[in-house]
C-alpha cells in the first residue's frame, strides 16, 4: 500500500489553487465548502469554457466504526483524504452537469481485535491489528446540479457520482497469548488475511454523495 506522502499532495492541490485564482481576473472564480463521503472540505471553481467549469477540492474526515470480516470484529477508525481535481459539463447550460476527474485518496480503516478469535481454522485469545488501504489515485465519475460560477454571487450544489477505487489492500499483524501457539497462529492469520482480502475484493467502488454551498467573486 504505498502512498504519496500527505505534504505532496497537497503542495500539488495547493497549486492548482493558486493557479485557480490567477485566473480569477480572466474568468469567474469560486470558493466553497462541501459536506458528504468524501469528508468535509474546500473547492475552488473556475470557468474555462462557456459550459465547462474546472472544480478542485480537499476533503477530511475522521471517524470511530466497526469492521467485522470472518467473525471477527474489528474496532477502529476510518481515515478520509481526498483531494480532487473535476472537470465539470454543464450540456444544457444549466445547472445539471455531468462530471469527470480524479481523486488522489488516502483513505484507511485501522482497527484492533482481542481476546477470544477465530483466526483462520482455529481460536486463540489473541490481539490483531487490521489495516485496510484503498489505491492511492480514483478516476471518479458522476452527475450533479449546481454551477458555482453561474448567476449570482452563491450557490448551492449536489453531486452524486463513483469513486473507481479497485480492491483495497488488507494486512492483519497480530500476537498470540500463548507463545507454544505461535507459530501456528501466524500460519492461521496469513489464512485469514487471505480471506479477508477475497471477502473484500469486489468492494473496488466507492458511493460519492455530497452538498455544498459556494460563492462566486
Amino acid at each position: 500500500m504505498k502512498r504519496m506522502p500527505l505534504r505532496p499532495r497537497l503542495a500539488c492541490l495547493a497549486a492548482v489553487l493558486l493557479f485557480a485564482s490567477g485566473t480569477a481576473a480572466a474568468d469567474s472564480f469560486a470558493l466553497g465548502a462541501k459536506a458528504g463521503t468524501t469528508g468535509l472540505g474546500v473547492e475552488a471553481s473556475w470557468a474555462v469554457l462557456e459550459r465547462i467549469n474546472l472544480r478542485a477540492g480537499y476533503y477530511t474526515f475522521d471517524y470511530s466504526t466497526e469492521l467485522e470480516e470472518e467473525g471477527v470484529e474489528y474496532d477502529g477508525d476510518l481515515r478520509l483524504r481526498n483531494a480532487a481535481l473535476f472537470a465539470d459539463w454543464h450540456p444544457f447550460a444549466g445547472r445539471f452537469r455531468i462530471t469527470v476527474g480524479g481523486i488522489d485518496t488516502g483513505n484507511e480503516f485501522k482497527g484492533a481485535a482481542e481476546d477470544s478469535l477465530d483466526i483462520g481454522d482455529n481460536t486463540y485469545d489473541a490481539a490483531v491489528d487490521a489495516t485496510v488501504g484503498w489505491s492511492s489515485f480514483a478516476p471518479y465519475l458522476g452527475v450533479g446540479f449546481g454551477n458555482a460560477v453561474g448567476a449570482g454571487r452563491w450557490s448551492f450544489s449536489m453531486d452524486l457520482g463513483v469513486m473507481f477505487t479497485g480492491s483495497p489492500d488488507v494486512v492483519l499483524n497480530g500476537t498470540v497469548n500463548d507463545p507454544t501457539l505461535e507459530a501456528q497462529f501466524q500460519d492461521d492469520l496469513a489464512l485469514e488475511q487471505q480471506r479477508v482480502q477475497e471477502d473484500l475484493d469486489d468492494a473496488k467502488y466507492y458511493p460519492v454523495l455530497s452538498l455544498g454551498v459556494a460563492y462566486r467573486f
